[in-house]
């Protein structure tokens, strides 16, 4: 177990980041959450809202000012908020260890910061905007309606459970040499859209059918000129450094996401904290 250090999370109150406040409050360590919850939610810090070693703050990374007073107060910071904001500048002026997940836009302050790149992530608290393929698959499945599949149904996916996630962005974390690396964090299996909805189908005992539709290349407007297809990802190098691979399958990602589309009790796994009831208001900033 690592000593109990100080960690600063930018949108720590999102998907991601409020598992990771969970994973590294459970190590011990004293965790300072930065979110405008314009995308993350204080329900999602249910869990760990009364352990005192967690502070909430309300503000922007685009607030040069706090965001500087924070990270002088941490060890290192974890960088998970949607937008660059002034996080990398404020680490590097202090000289503080610095993940990011947003570090093409962030300039030599990046460069010796462990960066990350999330793959098609699934878990509890994910936000329905965000939601991936797989999630939108079992919610239809679930509410008896058709699955739509765009195209011939062959773009493939590689899912991972936010507790692998968590995992992987912890074992970074903590090894001396993760600093100036760049590493993908996504899941083993591959799988074509197509098959994934007829697998959801089965796992799930739907009687949804599967409709296939014209292939829309791209719904977002500013998306649509973007300059060449995005490298795929590999999770190669941070097996290589931290021997990091996936705990949850496919089979197992899909019935736990079956369960929450149900109502059903969450599958608590190893690493995570069980949701608790409510937030108290203890941590306004």
């Amino acid at each position: 177990m690592p000593a109990p250090a100080t960690y600063l999370v930018t949108g720590g109150a999102g998907f991601i980041g409020s598992h990771l406040a969970d994973a590294l409050l459970g190590q011990g360590h004293t965790v300072i959450v930065l979110d405008d919850l314009s995308t993350g939610a204080r329900a999602n810090l249910a869990a760990a809202w009364s352990d005192p070693r967690l502070r909430f703050v309300r503000g922007s990374v685009l607030d040069e000012r706090v965001v500087d007073e924070l990270t002088a107060r941490c060890d290192t910071v974890v960088h998970l908020a949607p937008v660059t904001g002034t996080v990398g500048a404020a680490a590097l002026r202090h000289g503080r260890r610095l993940l990011i997940a947003a570090a093409d836009a962030c300039g030599e302050a990046a460069a010796g910061a462990v960066v990350v790149r999330h793959g098609d992530t699934v878990g509890p608290r994910q936000s329905p905007v965000h939601a991936t393929v797989l999630t939108r698959l079992v919610r239809r499945a679930v509410a008896g309606e058709p699955l739509a599949v765009h195209g011939d149904g062959e773009r493939s996916h590689r899912f991972l459970d936010v507790a692998d996630a968590i995992e992987a962005l912890l074992a970074l974390l903590a090894h001396p040499g993760a600093p100036g690396g760049e590493f993908d964090i996504v899941g083993d299996q591959e799988i074509a859209v197509l098959a994934l909805a007829e697998r959801t189908v089965a796992r799930s005992g739907s009687a949804s059918p599967v409709r296939h539709f014209p292939y829309v290349v791209d719904r977002v407007p500013h998306r649509a000129f973007a300059q060449g297809a995005p490298r795929p990802l590999d999770a190669t190098p941070l097996r290589e450094l931290t021997g990091w691979r996936p705990r949850c399958g496919l089979d197992a990602i899909l019935d736990a996401a079956i369960a929450r589309a149900r109502g059903e009790a969450p599958v608590v796994l190893p690493g995570l904290r069980a949701p608790a009831a409510s937030p108290a208001g203890r941590h306004l900033g």
